[in-house]
């Protein structure tokens, strides 16, 4: 079996991690690891990707030393001694899974014959959030209660997923860190707000939970009132044809565009007035930091659990306590027709944002890496004591 460390040029120890997913597509959670995976002490690490299907968009924007591994066969329950095979054969000292599917399917592999990695398993919204819309949810919560507690480390972007863990395992919890996402490469020195706001966007993936056809709806309220103003939605996912057909139903066509996933995300927003947000959950909420950093003014329907603590309540953006369509309409509209109120929300937002430096969570990662092997290399001391 290789061996979990590599000797640099001045004879320095380098660990070999690896990140678990089930794709590289465009998302929160694969954006975090692509920041890590640039940013991480090629001193200290040798990162790898795993992935149970070798695709996505944003395979092409990896750094070049970092090797992608596909598993054959990719799915569970086989997918397990797969992942335990790839790890033994390619000498991983750690396992790091960035959701509750791969995190399950890590811990188990962790488990098998002669499996010697550590597993930082990684939550992005509080479990009994994501539960109550996830699929088969107690199988989930079974496996959970009977997997989670052998994580050496758990970790995500709120305190709140931490407080979650311990309610449902209790003492059987595994250690939590907090880790901000790395998502602010550098703040752009806010400008003056336009008089005049007519660029509306919103960034994500096509998929239910962003409720983008919520979006189209209280949007075709607004344009009502304000034929001027536009809204572009940035990302692609399995909701691409009906909201496409939802805009034509409307006579939005023209008005209302979907670009696709778009790498140039701060482009996006250098020509935008007011960021919107009418997702049904957001576990931090990656692209409202994108916005702020940018100057953008943000509006956002009070879902848990990220808008409200980057918005901080209600003083660095718009939070609307209803998610009725005429409800984010009239939010739409007070805020374009208001710049004091956008510019105001504009400085405090670039204030609220200074924990998610790429640079600094970048290393809070790191740390958390060397936090989990350590916890795996105790759970054995201990083990071979006994």
């Amino acid at each position: 079996m290789p061996d979990p460390v590599r000797q640099g040029k001045a004879g320095d120890v380098k660990t070999k991690i690896a990140f678990f997913l089930p794709h590289f597509d465009s998302g929160g959670a694969e954006g975090v690891v692509l920041r890590v995976l640039n940013g991480l002490d090629r001193d200290r690490f040798v990162p790898e990707l795993l992935l149970q299907d070798r695709r996505g968009a944003l395979l092409e924007r990896l750094p070049g030393d970092v090797p992608v591994v596909g598993l054959r066969p990719s799915r569970p329950p086989l997918c397990v001694p797969a992942l335990a095979r790839c790890a033994r054969e390619r000498g991983l000292a750690l396992v790091a899974a960035v959701n509750n599917a791969n995190n399950l399917y890590a811990l188990a592999a962790s488990r098998m014959p002669g499996a010697a990695f550590a597993t930082l398993v990684m939550e992005h919204t509080p479990p009994s959030a994501f539960l109550r819309e996830a699929k088969r949810p107690m199988l989930r919560r079974w496996l959970m209660g009977a997997l989670y507690p052998k994580a050496d480390l758990a970790a995500g972007p709120l305190d709140e997923i931490g407080s979650d863990l311990d309610g449902f395992l209790g003492e059987r919890a595994p250690p939590y860190l907090t880790l901000p996402n790395p998502v602010v490469d550098r703040l752009h020195p806010p400008g003056t707000v336009p008089k005049v706001a007519t660029r509306i966007v919103s960034v994500g993936r096509l998929a239910p939970e962003k409720r983008f056809d919520l979006l189209i709806d209280a949007f075709a309220i607004a344009h009502a009132a304000r034929p001027d103003i536009r809204l572009t939605i940035v990302g692609e996912g399995p909701e691409r044809g009906a909201l496409q057909t939802r805009i034509d139903a409307a006579d939005l066509r023209g008005v209302v565009s979907l670009p696709g996933y778009r790498a140039d995300v701060d482009a996006v927003h250098a020509e935008s007035d007011l960021f919107v947000c009418t997702s049904r959950r957001e576990g931090l909420g990656n692209a409202i930091i994108e916005a702020m950093a940018r100057g953008v003014p943000v509006l956002s329907v009070d879902c848990p659990f990220g808008p409200r603590r980057l918005l901080r309540g209600g003083a660095a953006g718009t939070l609307l306590a209803s998610d009725d369509a005429v409800a984010i309409a009239t939010g739409i509209l007070d805020v374009i027709a208001d710049p004091a109120l956008r510019q105001r929300h504009v400085l405090v937002g670039q204030d609220a944002i200074g924990a998610y430096d790429a640079a600094s969570a970048v290393r809070g990662y790191a740390n958390a890496f060397d936090a989990a092997i350590a916890s795996r290399a105790a759970r054995a001391g201990t083990h071979r004591g006994q």
